[in-house]
């Protein structure tokens, strides 16, 4: 089945802009909803962050690394919004891949060299008896939401979009 083209523009340009992430974890507890500021990867497609190692959500992963999240953006034109949902696996950014990581983010995220060094913590926060680590979630199931179909009948739904044509950009 042919993916439309604009499903995966729309994919992409979330990924690409939304700059932030509502992480849903689990813990014995139940349910808990972070905000994360994430930097995406492609190949396999996956969300980066840092959070603080003993934050509920970085808790939440370490003993069930199954999340759910939402990204969306506003202020766009036409309806207004826009949005996705996607299930995956997270769990900490360790060994070697560290450095790299940290730098693909800083640099990513803060693309002012002021701002990325006003912004950037050294790396021994990340490992060791760090406070931080660098997560990643690998996304294994991604929706939009419908808009075609909600400008229809106003029904609140979403459309699942295959990854494969999300991994690169």
């Amino acid at each position: 089945m042919q993916v439309p083209k604009k499903l995966i523009d729309r994919s992409n340009f979330l990924i690409e802009n939304g700059r932030f992430v509502t992480l849903a974890t689990q813990s014995p507890d139940g349910a808990w909803a972070s905000t994360v500021n994430y930097v995406p990867l492609r190949e396999p497609l996956r969300l980066l962050w840092y959070s603080l190692r003993e934050a509920r959500h970085s808790q939440n992963i370490h003993a069930h690394p199954m999340v759910s999240g939402s990204i969306f953006v506003t202020g766009l034109p036409g309806l207004g919004l826009d949005g996705a949902q996607f299930t995956g696996r997270a769990s900490p950014v360790t060994g070697d891949n560290l450095e790299h990581i940290s730098e693909f983010y800083y640099q990513r995220n803060f693309p002012d060299d002021e701002t990325r060094q006003n912004w950037r913590l050294p790396l021994s926060e990340f490992h060791g008896e760090g406070h931080r680590r660098f997560y990643v979630v690998e996304i294994d199931s991604w929706w939009l939401l419908d808009v075609d179909q909600w400008l229809v009948d106003m029904n609140d739904q979403r459309v699942a979009v295959p990854l494969a044509p999300l991994v690169r950009k």
